[in-house]
Formats: structure tokens, sequence, C-alpha cells
């Protein structure tokens, strides 16, 4: 276990543990493992002396990097590069930073240790922090230990709040009354080929079950936009992925072990053993117990064909229905102020949909045809320069009145990719601008239209997408049909949001993300549906996602914190509270680790009861009858799922 007066950052979840620090203390050393080239570059130009072997090495291992005296324009440029690759930590002016979801260990200098008081955590977005004192926080390395923490709370009352990588949006892991990283329990242990299951401890990352299923020719059904989740978070927060016929990831899980706070220890669960019990732990915000384990399906692996056109809303809203039924996975992004939405399709490589743009036919060897993508149709029209030049020119626009450290040259604009390059022009302007927001998505729209084309890789890496830099986010979830009959409600949504956005000009960012799953049986999903019988409507029941987002400036555009705060009461206030306006007819529910509640004592505009409405009394009673059986002393709890469902209700 790391030592308590160690700062850390693991798998997403930065942790600056404080104590006596001398007033002097700099920005020590700092960042491991870019994203991005760019990033890669300005960590750099952030050491005198290169890779450093004698910083301290994290789980995942790789380079790491060390901070000596790097010139003031340096550290600028640098810290502004990292808007959307680094996540900060501050305290004492001291910082701590770390790459999403790597989870690298970060240390000071021997000589700056001292006995740590305080443990400050933040989330990867950067939009939620806690200050816990550092006893009430744990790392345990082994499921046995887990264990004794655990029943050392069931006994004391202590709280032990689960988290994993931090990845939440909302911080749905934190609670400062105590809490237990799963970091150390990351073990692969075992790989069932023979019944197409694999089983981990929860704190493994999925980037690292993805790594142990490839060589065996093995790959997970789906994945959420990254994969740098903790397995435990992954599925009891209700991660999803995009396909019309592909349910939510908790779905995927054929047995789990929880360590509950209760008479009842370590239990192990199975949909045969337990029933509905199984059903709310394995989607149960771990409120229900710890997970210690988990046995996920797994399918053989297989290459993507990824399509991505630029259309009119009017083709959009015409296409959908058809692209539902003959891809495997769709996803929308909608650019607010723009005729245009990017469509990206993805379909294995050995079953290219026929009717799909280019590639040749080609007999299958059984009676049947196939299409065969070529060279010519995986070839780029346009290079990655023309590609980024709508925003590099526009980035330039902004900075001609601009002085100072938000000042770059061409030489690091053209170093960044797409992603850190959108982030850094939006910072150059007023981000609650709808005027500023409307350039920006028109060059972001300029941008797709460049990259138009086709590409093939493994699944594990067309899966997933740069989500772009610290931002709020909101995503809810609402009936839309049938597989094969969906309804108009998909669109129908989009465009009333989108009219709203663009009549009373909320400086909406692109994209508005909309993708698709089938049900989960798990009641307390979004996308939850009981298949009560074997109609039609019960097993082929269809779910249509929606995100917005607001992108955060990088401390350099934002020294004092203002815009942050600013952007962040606009987009709760405002822009969420407009998307709930417009569900309400929908039937939308927002996603578990996107749910944002006002204060205990205030209910945020009714946003608690409207979550128990669309959950219904039967599930929220079921939900806290297990509570009340697995966490009699609310151990497990946080503001969130007490101001939803209640103080545990005991039964003991």
């Amino acid at each position: 276990m790391m030592p308590a007066t160690t700062p850390t950052a693991r798998t997403g979840l930065i942790i600056w543990a404080r104590g006596r620090r001398p007033a002097t203390t700099r920005l020590r050393p700092v960042a491991h493992y870019s994203r991005s080239a760019p990033v890669a570059a300005v960590l750099q130009l952030l050491s005198d002396r290169g890779p450093s072997s004698s910083s301290s090495r994290g789980r995942g291992g790789g380079a790491e990097w060390a901070r000596s005296s790097p010139s003031p324009s340096a550290a600028a440029a640098a810290l502004l590069l990292m808007t959307s690759s680094a996540s900060f930590a501050v305290g004492r002016g001291e910082a701590a930073m770390a790459e999403a979801g790597t989870g690298p260990a970060v240390d000071v200098a021997d000589d700056e240790r001292d006995v740590a008081s305080t443990t400050r955590i933040v989330n990867w977005s950067g939009t939620h922090a806690i200050e816990l004192s550092s006893g009430r926080y744990r790392e345990p390395e082994t499921r046995d230990e887990l264990a004794r923490i655990v029943d050392d709370a069931y006994r004391s009352g202590a709280h032990v709040r689960p988290v994993g990588s931090a990845l939440s949006p909302n911080g749905l892991s934190f609670d400062a009354r105590g809490m237990v990283c799963l970091s150390g329990l990351d073990r692969i242990l075992d790989v069932d080929e023979r019944n197409m299951t694999v089983t981990v401890e929860a704190g493994t990352r999925v980037s690292a079950i993805l790594d142990e299923l490839r060589p065996r020719g093995l790959t997970l059904p789906n994945l959420a936009s990254i994969a740098e989740q903790q397995v435990g978070g992954f599925v009891s927060a209700g991660a999803h992925g995009t396909g019309a016929a592909i349910p939510p990831v908790d779905m995927f899980v054929e047995g789990l072990t929880i360590v509950t706070p209760s008479k009842y220890g370590v239990v192990r669960m199975t949909e045969k053993s337990h029933g509905e019990e199984f059903r709310l732990s394995r989607l149960g915000l771990g409120g229900l117990g710890i997970l210690s384990e988990v046995t996920l399906r797994v399918v053989p692996s297989h290459r993507l064909v990824e399509r991505t056109t630029v259309v009119t809303r009017d083709e959009a809203k015409k296409r959908l229905s058809t692209l539902l039924k003959r891809h495997r996975h769709v996803r929308y992004m909608w650019i607010p102020y723009e005729d245009a939405v990017v469509i990206v399709t993805n379909d294995p490589e050995d079953d290219v949909p026929l009717a799909m743009e280019g590639g040749v036919v080609v007999s299958d060897g059984m009676g049947g045809k196939r299409k065969v993508m070529t060279s010519e149709d995986i070839a780029p029209t346009f290079s990655r320069d023309e590609r980024l030049a709508p925003l590099r020119e526009l980035l330039h626009k902004l900075q001609e009145n601009q002085r100072g450290i938000t000042s770059l040259d061409d030489e690091m604009i053209d170093g960044m990719g797409f992603g850190d390059l959108r982030d850094v022009v939006l910072a150059s302007g007023n981000m609650l601008d709808p005027d500023h927001i409307r350039r920006v998505n028109k060059a972001e729209r300029e941008f797709w239209i460049r990259s138009q084309g086709t590409e093939i890789a493994p699944s594990d890496q067309k899966l997933q997408f740069d989500c772009g830099g610290q931002q709020w986010v909101y995503e809810v979830c609402f009936p839309v049909g049938t597989y094969g009959i969906p309804n108009s409600n998909s669109i129908d949504f989009v465009e009333e949001l989108l009219g709203e956005i663009e009549s009373r000009g909320i400086a909406a960012p692109s994209p508005i993300e909309q993708r698709w799953t089938s049900a989960s049986t798990s009641p307390l999903s979004p996308a939850f549906h009981a298949r009560g019988g074997e109609s039609y409507e019960s097993r082929h029941a269809l779910f249509s996602w929606v995100g917005v987002i607001m992108y955060l400036p990088s401390e350099d555009f934002d020294t004092t914190g203002y815009r942050r705060e600013f952007i962040a009461q606009s987009f709760k206030d405002g822009y969420c509270k407009m998307v709930r306006e417009v569900g309400k007819k929908y039937g939308a529910m927002c996603h578990w680790a996107k749910l944002e509640l006002g204060a205990e004592e205030d209910d945020d505009d009714g946003v608690a009861e409207g979550v128990r409405e669309r959950l219904g009394p039967r599930v929220v009673g079921a939900y806290n009858e297990a509570r009340a059986k697995y966490d009699p002393k609310g151990v497990l709890s946080c503001t969130l799922i007490d101001q939803i469902f209640g103080p545990s209700p005991s039964n003991e």
C-alpha cells in the first residue's frame, strides 16, 4: 500500500495527501503517459533532463518525467497544452497531475515528506473534489484486506464508500466520511475460453482486460467511450456503448462477488443463485456491497469497419431507422447551430452491409455474398493538416489580439491533435458566448467534412473515442420503441432540444452525442426493461442515450477559477435544466454517473423526486430492501444515494 504521505494519482483518481509542507514547495514532478504526441512534447518541455528513472512508478509502469527548472514560457505553454490531457489537484502551492485513467503514482522528494493530515481527491473531469482525513482513505491490495476493512466498518460504523478510477463526472464515488480505493485489486483471475468468460478483480482496468484477452482471440462485447474505467465502476454505474441490439455493459456480467458490511460478509451471486438481488447488485451504485470480483462474458475478437459521414439534419432523420437495423454500432454527433450531423457506423469486417458505400462484393464461399473494403476505400481524402486547417485558422484569428501565455507558435499548434486543438480554440474566447461557440462549431463541422471516410481497426480501438478535455457532461436515456420498429422519439427529442438551444442562445459546443442500446434487466438501469412477457416489445426494446457537454478552460486560461465557476453554473442551472424539461415527456432518466443534485437540504428543482418517479416505487423499494440487508448501517452510501433512496433502512 502506498504511504499516507505520498501524493498519488492512480487510475485517473488524483489524490494529494497534505500535511505540514515547506511554504516554498514548487511544482514537482509530474506526469505519466501522455495520450497524444503534443502532450508528450509538453512533458519534455517541463524536464531539463528528459525521462527520469528515479521517479516513483505506478502499477501501470511507463515513462515518467520530473521537473527541475523549466523556463516560465515553457511551463506556461506546457500547462496550456495540458488542457485536455491532465487533471489537477492543488494544495498549498503544490500540484499533482495525472492523465485520465492511466493511474500513475506521483511522488515527491524524500526531503519533502511529512505527516499527511488531509487527502484531497479530484475526479477526472475536474468538476468535483473532496477532502477527507487521510485515515479515512484506504487502498487495500488484496481481497482479504478489503474484507477486513469492510468487516471493521460493519462493526464500527465507519464509512467505506468504494471508488475506482473516479471517472464519473458527478463524483458518484466520493464521500468525505470515508472511502476505499480498489486500484490495488487489479488481478485477472481466470479466462475461461470454453465458457467464454473472464473473471477479474473489481479494480482491474477495462484496458487491462482487453490486453489479456487479445492474444487469446477474445474481446468484450462492447465498450463505453473510454477503456480506463475500473471494472467495478464500469458495470455498477451503468456504462454503455452503442448498438441497437447490444445492451449496456451491466448485462455482460455473468457473476459477481460483493463484500458487504453486514452479517452476510462476502457474497457470491449469479442470476441463478440470487435473481433480483444479483440484478440489483451488478448495477448497484456501490450501495449494496463493494464489488471484489466480476465475471464478464466475452466474444471472439474482430476488426471493425468504421464509416464516418456528415449529412444534414433532415437526412440524418430519414436514415436513422435503416442505419439502426443495418449496422452493429451507430453514433450520431449533432452540431448545434449547424445543419450538420456526423454519423459514425461500425461493423465487423466479415459482415459489412452490402448496401454500405464503397468496397467490392465477392462470394462468401457458401453461396452468398459479402463486401470487402479495398485500399482505395480506406485511403484518406484529406491530409491531417488539411483536416485540421479550419480549427487552426480560427485559433490564429482568435490570437491576433491576444498576448502572453495564451499565444502559441505555429510549431506548437501543428503538434496538436483534434481534441487538444478544439479545447484551446474554445478556451481562447468567451466560452459562454453563443457567437464564439457558433464559430468553433462551424470550424468543427468543416473538420468532420474533411474527415469523412472509412477506417478498419480492432474493435477495442474503434469503440473508444476522444471525449475531449475537462468538461461538464449530462446524459439522459429514454425508450424509443423497438429494434425492428423504432418510433420517432430519437429524432423528436433532439430536434426539440436543438430548437430550445438555438432559440435561447445556449452556448452549446459540439457535439450533442446520441447513441442507442437494447434494454437492461438491471432495475436501476436507465435502460431498464422488466421483460415481463415474451412479446416483441419486451424482447427488442430500444433506448436512446443523448449527452450534452460544456468544456472547461485550463488554469492558463482561468487563473482565478472564475470562468470554470460561471460555466458550471450556466451548465447546471441552464443547460441541464432545459434538457430535463425537454426529456420529461419522453420518460428520460439521467445516467447515474452524470446526475447532479443540489445540496442535501435542497432537492434541486425536484431532480431526486423525478428519478424516484422514473424508477417507480417497486424498484425503489426493492433496492432499499437490499440495502437494509447488505448495508444496514449505511456505510457504503453517498449523498446522491441518500437523497434519492433515503438513509439505509436497517433491518438489524
